[in-house]
């Protein structure tokens, strides 16, 4: 099991099956409520990192039907086909879609100067990708505040990984989230808490608020 993804309603939950007969990964959708487990992905190669439109419509996965990971995106509901979104020639890994809709995060893996990058890819026009961090270090997990006005991400720029949040679409300074190590922060429904995984994989919270252009972290506390 791989990939958790919690739809906006609460009703399903997108995540990635490993299977080992046929050596794939595909995509199921769990109802809930129903107790009812459906596939949503077909093709014989690895498919992952599902993320739900806000409106629980669609998802976007990656797919590596084409060698490296592309972005696709296909109705929720099962019907119809794949449509392809992105490709650049990079591994892209969605993480999060923006809850007014505008925008999909991702990250990219694989280039030679500036490895993991984080991405904002508009899904409204001619869905043309722009970076939102492309530095010499690592940039990935990215997640979207439900304001839409902050990005919680990973970075290994004080050479090990740490949570930071930085203003969305910025530009702007950032904040150092943990202390000891951090990686794959998801935001409490109203923006007011940041959790993550710890490296010792002890799940960590801390509360957090914005005024303006500032943001306030609070004390880090073990969950």
């Amino acid at each position: 099991y791989y990939d958790q993804r919690i739809s906006a309603e609460g009703q399903k939950v997108a995540v990635s099956l490993f299977d080992p007969s046929a050596r794939t990964i595909d995509i199921w959708i769990y109802e809930v409520v129903r107790g009812l487990r459906t596939r949503f992905t077909f093709d014989p190669a690895f498919e992952r990192f599902p993320v739900w439109s806000p409106d629980g419509s669609r998802v976007v996965f990656g797919s590596t039907r084409k060698g490296q990971y592309d972005l696709f995106v296909k109705p929720a509901s099962g019907a119809g086909t794949e449509e392809l979104l992105l490709t650049t020639g990079l591994n892209l890994y969605p993480t999060d879609w923006s809850a007014d809709g505008r925008f999909l995060l991702y990250w990219s893996g694989g280039d030679p100067k500036t490895g993991f990058d984080l991405w904002v890819l508009p899904m409204q026009g001619e869905h043309k990708p722009v970076p939102f961090l492309q530095t010499s270090y690592n940039e990935s997990d990215g997640h979207i505040s439900s304001d839409g006005k902050w990005i919680a991400y990973v970075s290994n720029e004080s050479g090990t990984d740490q949570v930071y949040v930085a203003p969305f679409p910025g530009p702007g300074g950032k904040w150092q989230i943990s202390s000891t190590g951090g990686s794959r922060p998801a935001w409490r429904r109203d923006g007011k808490e940041i959790v993550y995984l710890a490296p010792d994989d002890k799940l960590m919270a801390t509360e957090v608020g914005a005024k303006g252009s500032n943001f306030e972290v609070g004390a880090v506390k073990q969950l």
